[in-house]
C-alpha cells in the first residue's frame, strides 16, 4: 500500500480534504482494472477484475478466479452486486454469473455475453445488463433454476449500467441512451432533446432525480426535465456519476479523472495529483464513508484521515516548520526555516506574515501579538500587523540564536545556545516604547549558576512560579532567584530536555529517553520510557488532549498514551504503558515531528493538537479520531483447519478423532486503521479468560481433549472499548475409541476383574508364582511409562514433518529469548510462509501439497548445523532460530530461500517449484519473546504484501527484497 497525501483541514467540501491512498497488482489485486466495488453484509470489500474477483480485508487481497470452487466459467470479472444476506453477485466475461454467500459459491444461468452491471432490486430479482443483448431479468425463484428463461429488453442494444431509485423503478444507461424498465411495460425510453446519444452510467440521487453519465456530460433527471449537474463536465464523455453520503457529487471520466462537486465548487483529481490512472472504472462509497474509485491503473481510497496537514502549498511560508503556537480563537501561529505565519484552522489556510526570517521559537506577548525568536537574527515581535526586530534586547543576547521564550510578570526570559537570559521592566518614569519595553538584568550560566547547561531548549512556568529550564544537558528550575539541578541519573542518564508541559502537583518533561515526571510534593522524579513499552527514546513535546491522553511528537511520528497510565507507571502501580502510532499513514505529510526549540506543539482553544513537522503543520483533532474509531468492527472468521486442512466453518463443526491442531484466521473489517486493530480471543471449555492477541489475527490450538468448544474473537482500537460485536464458532473434536467413557468403563470393569482373578489366582498359588507377578508388574510398568513418553513426544513433535511443533518451538523460544538477551548475543527468529500453498492443494491435491511440507521440512532439518531450532508453526509455516547479528541472519535467510526456490521437486509433481516468504526479527528489537514473534509475523506480512519470494526484516532493522 501506498499513500499520496494531500493537504488539508476538515471542512467537507474539497478533494483535498481527504487522504488518498493506492492499491495495484504489487499490492496483491490480481489486475490493474478495477471494473466494480461492492461490499458485502458482513463487511468484506470486493474488487472485480480481469483476473479475478478479490476480496479485501483491509490488510490483503485474497483472489477468486475461475475453478471448480467458484464456478466461475471465466475469470474475467466486470459487474458486482450484493444481496442483503451477504450474497455477492460476480458476473462478468462468457456471460459468467455466480453467487457467493459466506463461504459457498453458486453458479447461477450464463448470460448471453459480456456482464456490463448487475442489480439485485427490492424484491430479490436480479437484472443484468449485457454487452450487446440488452437487459436480462430473473426472478427470484429463477435463481434457483438449473436453466431458467430470463425475461429480456431491448436485446439488441449494448447496456452499461442500471440503479433502482427509492421507489423501486429500474433504469439503464444504454449505448441509445436511458431507459425506464419495468416487468409488466416493458422497456421506455426517456426522452433526452438531442442533449447526449449514449449513456455510460445511471444512478440515484438524494432528491429522488436520476443522475446520468453520458458522452456529453453528467445530467440530472427530475419531473421529466434534464439539468446539467456542472458546466465545467459538458462535452467531456462521463462514466460514472453518484452522490455520497455527505451530498457530494462525484463525476468519472474517461481520460481526465476523477471530478468532485460540494455546491457549486468542482475540483479534480488526475494523475498529476496521485490518481494512478485517468480512465475512471468504478466508484463505491463504503460504510465507513470512505471513497473507493477504480481505474484502469488499480484502486484509490479516499478517506478522512486522523491527521490533516498544511503546508506550503496552503499559504505557509516553509513546509520546514519548527514551532507553532495557538493564538486568539481558531488562529495558529507557524515558524518556519522560511517564515512566520498565521493559520486560520476553520478555514484551513494561512497567510504569510513574514518570509525573510528563519524562525525557531514563539511564545504569548503580555502587550499583544507574540514573541519571535530567529535562528540568527535575533528576537522579534509581532504587533498590530507588523513584524519588528527587537533591536534594544538583541544588543545584549549573547547569541542571536532564540530557542525558547517566555513572558511573565513584567519579565521577559529567553534561551540561547549561550545561555538564558533576563530582561526585566524599565523604571515606570522611563518610556515604554515598543522596542525597549524590557531591560537586561541578568544571563545565567553554568559557568554562573547551577544552571545543568548553557544550550537552552525549554522554558515554561509552572503554576507554582517556579521557571523551568531545559537544556542540552539536562533541566532544572529557577526557584527564588536561585536554579535548582535535576538528577537524571536514575531516569537512564537522560540529557536533552526539549519541552515541559505542568499541571498542578507535576511537571512533565519530554526528553531524550522518554517523558520524566516531577512530583512537587516531593521533588522525586520518575521514567515513563523503554522500559515500560515505548518503543523509542527520544519525544520533543507533550501537550494533554481533552480525550484524557498525551499526544507526544518525535522524529518518528506522532505518539499517543493514556494520561492516567502514565500517572500510574510514574506511581510503580503499573508496569507496562500502551501506545498509539500515527505516521504518513494517518495523513501526515512527513513522520518528523520537529523539536529542540520551542513549542514544537500546541493545543487550540477549540482542543485540536497541532504539531510543528518537516513537511508543514499537521494537526488532529481528538474528537474526530475517537469518531473514526468508534465505527462498528465486525469480525469474520476467514478459516478453521483442522490439522492444517481448511474446512468450511458453515458446514462442518466437527473435528475427527486425532485432531492435534485446530487454528483460526479472523480479522475485523475495519478500514480507518487496519494495523492497529487489536484482537483478543478465549476457547471455552479450554480456557477461562480472554486472550489479549495484540494485532495478530491467527490463533491456534494444539493437543485439544475431546468435547465441545466455543472459540469467541472480540477487536478494538487502541483505547477503544472491545466490540461487541463477538465472533462465535461451536466445535467438537471428537474422541478416539480409547478416549469414549463408555469404552473407558468397559475397560475399568475388565481390569478390575482382571485384578481380582489375579488376586484370588495369587492366593492360591503365591508361593510358586511370586517371581511371575513381579516381571508382570515390571512390564506393565514399563509399557505405562513408554505410554506416557510417547504421549509427551507426541504432544511436542509435528506428525507430518517430525519437528517441533509450536509448543515445543514456544518453550525453546522463550528459553533461547531471555538467553540470549542475558548474555547480550543477537539471535533472529524468522517465520517462513511456503508461497501460494494453497494454490498447490487446489491444482496438485492435498496429498501432494503434505509431501511439499515434508520435503521443506527434511530440507530445514538438514539446515540444523546453521540453525538453533527449527519447528512447523502451523499449516505451511515453520519457524526458525538463527544465532547472529539481522545482516547475517538476511544473508543466511536469503540464501535459504534462494536454495528453496532451487529444489528439485519433479518426483512430487513435474515442472512444480515452490517459493518462500520469510519474516525475520532481533532479540534486540523486542520488548519480550512475544513481542519478537509479533514483529517477525509483521515482517512476513509485509513480505506477502511486496510480492511474496523475499526477505523482510522488522523496522529499526535492514529490510531487502528479491534480488
Amino acid at each position: 500500500m501506498s499513500g499520496h497525501i494531500t493537504p488539508s483541514y476538515a471542512k467537507d467540501n474539497q478533494l483535498s480534504d481527504y487522504f488518498i491512498e493506492t492499491w495495484t497488482s504489487a499490492n496483491g489485486l490480481p489486475h490493474n482494472s478495477i471494473n466494480a466495488i461492492a461490499q458485502t453484509s458482513d463487511g468484506y470489500l470486493w474488487f472485480a477484475t480481469w483476473e479475478g474477483v478479490a476480496r479485501y480485508n483491509g490488510l490483503e487481497f485474497v483472489r477468486f478466479d475461475r475453478g471448480p470452487d467458484t464456478q466461475m466459467q471465466d475469470s474475467g470479472t466486470r459487474a458486482l452486486a450484493t444481496g442483503p444476506n451477504n450474497q455477492l453477485y460476480a458476473g462478468g466475461a462468457r456471460g459468467s454469473l455466480v453467487m457467493r454467500q459466506g463461504f459457498s459459491w453458486q453458479g447461477l444461468p450464463t448470460a448471453p455475453s459480456l456482464i456490463n452491471d448487475a442489480l439485485h432490486d427490492q424484491t430479490g430479482g436480479l437484472w443484468l445488463a449485457v454487452e450487446g443483448k440488452g437487459i436480462a431479468y430473473y426472478a427470484p425463484e429463477q435463481l434457483s433454476q438449473p436453466d431458467p428463461t430470463p425475461q429480456t429488453f431491448i436485446d439488441t442494444v449494448s447496456s452499461y449500467h442500471l440503479t433502482q431509485t427509492a421507489d423501486g423503478q429500474v433504469y439503464a444507461a444504454t449505448e441509445k441512451g436511458v431507459y425506464q424498465l419495468s416487468l409488466q411495460h416493458g422497456a421506455t425510453p426517456l426522452s433526452f432533446h438531442n442533449l447526449f446519444r449514449k449513456a455510460f452510467y445511471v444512478s440515484s440521487g438524494q432528491d429522488g432525480s436520476l443522475l446520468v453519465g453520458s458522452e456529453n456530460g453528467a445530467w440530472r433527471y427530475k419531473n421529466s426535465r434534464w439539468t446539467p449537474l456542472a458546466s465545467e463536465l459538458l462535452h467531456q464523455a462521463i462514466t460514472m456519476v453518484e452522490q455520497d453520503s455527505r451530498g457530494a457529487y462525484w463525476f468519472g471520466t474517461l481520460n481526465n479523472g476523477i471530478a468532485h462537486m460540494r455546491g457549486q465548487h468542482v475540483d479534480f483529481l488526475d494523475a498529476h495529483r496521485g490518481l494512478s490512472n485517468n480512465r475512471i472504472l468504478s466508484w463505491f462509497e463504503d460504510n465507513e464513508g470512505s471513497i473507493w474509485i477504480g481505474t484502469n491503473g488499480g484502486a484509490m481510497r479516499l478517506r478522512y484521515a486522523p491527521f490533516v496537514t498544511l503546508t506550503k502549498d496552503n499559504g505557509l511560508a516553509g513546509d520546514y516548520v519548527r514551532t507553532v503556537l495557538a493564538g486568539d480563537k481558531n488562529t495558529v501561529w507557524a515558524g518556519a526555516s522560511e517564515g512566520l505565519s498565521q493559520i486560520d484552522i476553520v478555514q484551513g489556510n494561512a497567510k504569510i506574515l513574514a518570509d525573510d526570517i528563519s524562525v525557531l521559537s514563539l511564545a504569548p506577548r503580555a502587550q499583544g501579538g507574540v514573541w519571535v525568536g530567529t535562528y540568527q537574527q535575533g528576537l522579534y515581535y509581532w504587533e498590530q500587523g507588523s513584524l519588528t526586530p527587537a533591536t534594544t534586547l538583541n544588543d545584549q543576547l549573547p547569541d542571536h540564536e532564540v530557542r525558547a521564550i517566555v513572558e511573565r510578570e513584567g519579565t521577559l526570559w529567553v534561551g540561547t545556545p549561550r545561555g538564558l537570559i533576563k530582561f526585566s521592566s524599565p523604571p515606570s518614569n522611563q518610556p515604554a516604547r515598543a522596542s525597549a519595553v524590557y531591560q537586561k538584568r541578568a544571563r545565567y550560566t553554568s559557568q554562573n549558576s547551577a544552571l545543568p547547561g548553557n544550550y537552552i531548549m525549554s522554558l515554561t512556568f509552572d503554576d507554582t512560579g517556579k521557571l523551568w529550564i531545559g537544556t542540552g544537558s539536562g533541566a532544572g528550575y529557577l526557584h527564588k532567584q536561585t536554579i535548582i539541578p535535576l538528577d537524571f541519573s536514575e531516569q537512564e542518564q537522560a540529557q536533552y530536555v526539549f519541552g515541559f508541559f505542568h499541571e498542578p502537583g507535576y511537571v512533565w518533561m519530554a526528553t531524550d529517553r522518554g517523558i520524566i515526571r516531577y512530583r512537587q510534593a516531593d521533588g522525586q522524579l520518575a521514567l515513563v520510557g523503554r522500559p515500560h513499552g515505548l518503543p523509542i527514546d527520544k519525544f520533543f513535546q507533550i501537550v494533554k488532549g481533552d480525550d484524557q491522553s498525551f499526544w507526544l511528537s518525535s522524529n518518528r511520528g506522532i505518539w499517543r498514551v493514556n494520561y492516567y497510565h502514565a500517572h500510574q507507571v510514574a506511581d510503580n502501580t503499573r508496569t507496562r504503558i500502551d501506545f498509539e502510532h500515527y505516521d504518513q499513514s494517518d495523513g501526515m505529510r512527513n513522520s518528523q515531528a520537529n523539536g529542540g526549540s520551542n513549542p514544537a506543539a500546541t493545543k487550540t482553544a477549540e482542543g485540536d493538537i497541532v504539531f510543528a513537522t518537516a513537511k508543514g503543520v499537521t494537526s488532529v483533532k481528538p474528537t474526530r479520531l475517537a469518531q473514526l474509531l468508534s465505527q462498528p468492527l465486525p469480525i469474520v472468521m476467514q478459516q478453521v483447519r483442522f490439522d492444517g486442512q481448511a474446512i468450511n466453518p458453515e458446514a462442518s463443526n466437527t473435528a475427527p478423532a486425532g485432531t492435534n491442531r485446530v487454528s483460526f484466521s479472523y480479522a475485523a473489517l475495519g478500514y480507518t486503521m487496519p494495523e492497529q486493530i487489536q484482537y483478543r480471543t478465549q476457547l471455552e471449555g479450554f480456557e477461562s479468560e480472554w486472550a489479549y492477541r495484540h494485532e495478530n489475527h491467527i490463533a491456534e490450538y494444539t493437543n485439544l481433549p475431546p468435547g465441545d468448544y466455543t472459540f469467541k474473537v472480540s477487536a478494538r482500537y487502541p483505547y477503544s472499548d472491545w466490540s461487541d460485536d463477538v465472533l462465535s464458532y461451536r466445535f467438537s473434536v471428537t474422541p478416539s475409541l480409547w478416549q469414549r467413557s463408555d469404552i473407558r468403563a468397559l475397560g475399568f470393569l475388565a481390569l478390575v476383574a482382571l485384578a481380582y482373578g489375579a488376586f484370588m489366582w495369587r492366593i492360591r498359588r503365591m508361593q510358586q508364582k511370586e517371581a511371575q507377578l513381579k516381571a508382570l508388574v515390571k512390564e506393565k510398568t514399563q509399557a505405562l511409562q513408554a505410554q506416557a513418553d510417547d504421549f509427551e513426544r507426541m504432544s511436542k513433535e509435528d506428525a507430518l514433518t517430525g519437528l517441533a511443533n509450536r509448543r515445543a518451538f514456544d518453550e525453546y523460544w522463550h528459553l533461547a529469548f531471555d538467553d540470549a538477551n542475558q548474555s547480550g548475543q543477537p539471535l533472529q527468529v524468522a517465520i517462513l510462509d511456503i508461497d501460494h500453498f494453497k494454490r498447490i492443494n487446489d491444482q496438485h491435491s492435498h496429498l501432494v501439497g503434505d509431501q511439499i511440507i515434508q520435503r521443506i521440512g527434511r530440507f530445514l532439518h538438514n539446515e540444523r548445523q546453521q540453525l538453533s531450532h527449527v519447528a512447523r508453526w502451523g499449516g505451511e509455516e515453520f519457524t526458525l532460530l538463527f544465532a547472529g547479528t539481522p545482516a547475517d541472519g538476511y544473508t543466511y535467510f536469503d540464501g535459504l530461500r534462494r536454495r528453496i526456490a532451487a529444489l528439485t521437486l519433479d518426483d512430487i509433481a513435474p515442472s512444480l517449484k515452490v517459493t518462500v516468504s520469510i519474516g525475520v526479527a532481533g532479540n534486540h528489537q523486542a520488548t519480550d519473546y512475544v513481542d519478537g514473534l509479533k514483529q517477525a509475523d509483521q515482517a512476513l506480512y509485509r513480505a506477502k504484501r511486496d510480492g511474496r519470494n523475499c526477505v523482510r526484516q522488522r523496522s529499526g532493522q535492514s529490510s531487502y527484497a528479491d534480488a
